[in-house]
């Protein structure tokens, strides 16, 4: 059995010597230096009464029991340590005289010699563990007992930490399909090879629609085949039309007009011959004689109701084809967009050779400029009057005012860009992908100077990346991305954070509001509706599967500040008082002349 050591009779804590250990033990390990200090003390205190030094070292007055025991013996070293002058001290001296004094200055500047030596001797460590794995790696010889695969980790290239974001910062806030929703999936006999949005009439500005009469859509999907057909699908997934482009060479590109005066088709060949289709979309009504067949028919009637209620008609306008070079070889158009400036409306071409071909919409060249980059034309991004161009890694804007084409750099962005357009909310700021896979926010001005805004987390997208704007956000698709395994990549991102410093609340909320993966897709269309969620239509990578997803997401506007809010009802007693008083004195009032004359 262990027994408690013995206690002296002036220790205080003495009665915890007769608690058995089981119910001691909880209180001995803490309170082992707190026993110690409280049992010195009464010696302590007579020492000091009696005038005499309370050194244990010198007079052994460690306390009974304790007598030569380790805890006694460094106590008395310590004090002895304590007693003994420092180096530098003078004996005797006053309080205080043997502390070394320096400037703050002076000891920041030791503080940081003493962190470049500790630096020094932790590089020259790295700088020999580097050395000795590269030799032993190529003499076959490992350094001491180090296992193959720790030398491999320590040499695998990996991206900068610094650069790496936090997982908290690129993860999705919330479900993917609290936000988006599937509406139609819409398959193909024949492999569609591009799709776009052809917007329709505004239902803000549309004249009050009679009653019975059905909403027209606000959009169609137009679909294009490498044999020139056409199809244009409504919002609900529903074939609307089918036409034939008419080209004799395989179909190449697809341009649709972004105004919604005019519903127009441009298509263009490998060849440079464009031709131009008008698209007519009005409500389907049934002819009178089908009408008066629907009321005498005695089969089952069928309601007037299914079926598409919309009349899509497409008509062939014109042709024109871009001039051949200075060889007289047909150019190899490479991209094709509609656009308009001032009211007036252009087909903006590029081609292989990094040109411009601009023709006004009745088809006549109207001008010709090059891009300053002898590479191919690769995309033409449009904004209302704002045409992007990328080439070969460098980007700009297509001046149709001025016909010409201004080159944008970017200091301190050293990118190659894979995709840049032009933000739906402000048309100074221009989002951009690069080959890495991150996202910038530049902000130009005049379309000519150019400043990073902002670059969002590392590893928030994968690349190749395409971009598209809508109200307050910005999505991101990556086509197939190896890091998800092989799968498509559709991210939402919160422009939010756009202009904002790290320490701002507004960067509080997440990056990536969600995030979708799914099967590898080739084209995708987004289109933005006013008082209605977005559309977001993937085309798989095969090209025969179409499905169209609403966007189901809003932004908080916050309220502005009524700055007359107080003196709103200051202001109209006022005014009342004035307008009363100048009826009175023109109603012959008071102070009208011609009464006070009477009255005398």
């Amino acid at each position: 059995t262990l027994q408690a050591p013995p206690f002296p009779h002036s220790c205080a804590l003495r009665p915890l010597a007769t608690m058995p250990w089981r119910s001691r033990g909880l209180f001995v390990a803490p309170a082992a230096l707190l026993l110690l200090l409280v049992c010195l003390a009464p010696d302590a205190s007579e020492a000091v009464a009696s005038g005499e030094a309370a050194d244990p070292a010198q007079e052994g007055s460690c306390p009974a029991g304790l007598a030569g025991s380790a805890a006694c013996l460094a106590a008395a070293e310590h004090a002895s340590a304590a007693k003994r002058p420092r180096d530098g001290a003078v004996p005797g001296g006053e309080v205080g005289a043997s502390i070394p004094r320096a400037t703050i200055i002076a000891q920041e500047l030791e503080e940081l010699r003493g962190l470049s030596q500790l630096y020094r001797e932790r590089i020259s460590l790295l700088e020999e563990l580097q050395a000795t794995l590269a030799d032993g790696v190529a003499s076959g010889a490992l350094p001491g007992r180090l296992p193959l695969a720790h030398v491999r980790l320590l040499q695998e290239p990996l991206p900068q930490l610094s650069d790496l974001a936090g997982v908290e910062e690129i993860q999705a806030a919330a479900a993917v399909s609290d936000y988006l929703v599937s509406k139609a999936v819409v398959r193909q006999e024949e492999e569609i090879a591009a799709i776009a949005f052809l917007p329709l009439r505004n239902t803000r500005t549309a004249s009050a629609a009679p009653s019975g009469q059905v909403a027209m859509p606000t959009t169609l999907l137009v679909a294009s085949q490498l044999d020139g057909t056409l199809r244009l699908f409504t919002p609900s997934g529903e074939l609307a039309t089918t036409f034939v482009a008419g080209h004799d060479t395989p179909l190449a590109h697809v341009a649709v007009s972004p105004l919604h005066d005019e519903y127009v088709i441009a298509t263009s060949d490998v060849g440079g011959i464009i031709r131009v289709h008008k698209v007519s979309v009005k409500q389907r009504r049934i002819s009178k004689e089908d009408r008066q067949a629907r009321k005498s028919s005695v089969v089952d009637k069928l309601s007037q109701h299914l079926g598409s209620q919309v009349n899509v008609t497409v008509q062939f306008n014109r042709r024109f084809r871009v001039p051949n070079g200075t060889e007289g070889v047909p150019i190899n158009v490479t991209a094709i967009a509609m656009a308009s400036q001032q009211g007036t409306k252009y087909f903006v071409v590029g081609d292989v050779d990094g040109n411009f071909t601009i023709f006004t919409r009745n088809g006549t060249m109207h001008a010709r400029f090059t891009s300053g980059n002898p590479h191919p034309i690769e995309s033409l991004s449009v904004h209302l009057g704002s045409v992007v161009f990328i080439s070969r890694g460098s980007w700009g804007f297509v001046d149709l005012e001025k016909m010409e084409a201004r080159r944008v750099v970017c200091p301190r962005f050293e990118g190659t860009v894979l995709t840049a357009m032009v933000d739906s909310q402000q048309q100074a700021r221009v989002l951009v992908s690069d080959n890495a896979g991150d996202i910038w926010v530049f902000n130009t001005q005049n379309k000519r100077q150019c400043k990073i805004e902002h670059r969002f987390p590392r590893n928030t997208a994968w690349a190749p990346v395409d971009l598209a704007s809508i109200r307050g956000f910005a999505l991101a698709l990556t086509p197939r991305s190896s890091a998800a395994g092989g799968r498509s990549v559709l991210s939402a991102l919160n422009m939010s954070h756009v202009g904002k410093k790290r320490d701002d609340l507004a960067r509080a909320v997440p990056t990536v509001v969600w995030r979708r993966h799914g099967p590898p897709v080739r084209d995708w269309a987004v289109h933005k509706r006013y008082l209605q969620g977005d559309l977001v239509v993937l085309l798989s990578e095969d090209g025969l599967e179409i499905e169209f997803f609403e966007v189901l997401m809003q932004v908080y506007i916050q309220p502005q500040d009524d700055n007359f809010g107080n003196f709103k009802l200051p202001v109209f007693a006022v005014a009342t008082v004035l307008v009363l008083g100048y009826q009175y004195v023109k109603g012959k009032g008071a102070f009208d002349p011609e009464l006070s004359e009477g009255m005398s």
